[in-house]
């Protein structure tokens, strides 16, 4: 019985330990914005960026310095210059979505995204849509 107890003691806490996360939400509105958001540990970790601006840079990394659970990364941006990164290792899922709309004179509109995701049992996915004006 004593046994019974303390398995469902560890099946407990590993349960809480699946269910913790790093949750990071950023809004920039401005001539020139710049985000960086890591997130580390076993935990599912999820990122939301928003940037509205001339030049906008944004970076996410998930547990590239200790690996998630899962990750859950969305950028979306609107400027004359966009620039996105994400890179992601998780143990389960990685899903990306990059969403850049530039507008302006042609000479300068720039969009550039670039995603890396290693999965150890999961499933990686990642969407990027790039729209010029």
């Amino acid at each position: 019985m004593r046994k019974l107890f303390f398995a469902s003691v560890a099946v407990l806490a590993l349960s809480s330990a699946a269910q913790a996360a790093n949750t990071s939400t950023t809004v920039q509105v401005g001539l020139a914005n710049g985000s960086s958001v890591t997130q580390n540990g076993l935990t599912n970790s999820t990122s939301s960026t928003s940037q509205l601006g001339l030049v906008n840079n944004a970076s996410t990394m998930q547990g590239t310095g200790a690996a998630s659970l899962n990750n859950g990364s969305t950028v979306t941006q609107v400027g004359v210059q966009n620039t996105a990164t994400t890179g992601q290792v998780a143990f389960g899922n990685n899903t990306s979505a990059i969403t850049q709309d530039s507008f302006g004179p042609a000479a300068l509109q720039n969009n550039s995204a670039g995603v890396g995701q290693l999965s150890v049992f999961g499933v990686n996915g990642s969407t990027v849509t790039q729209t010029a004006h």
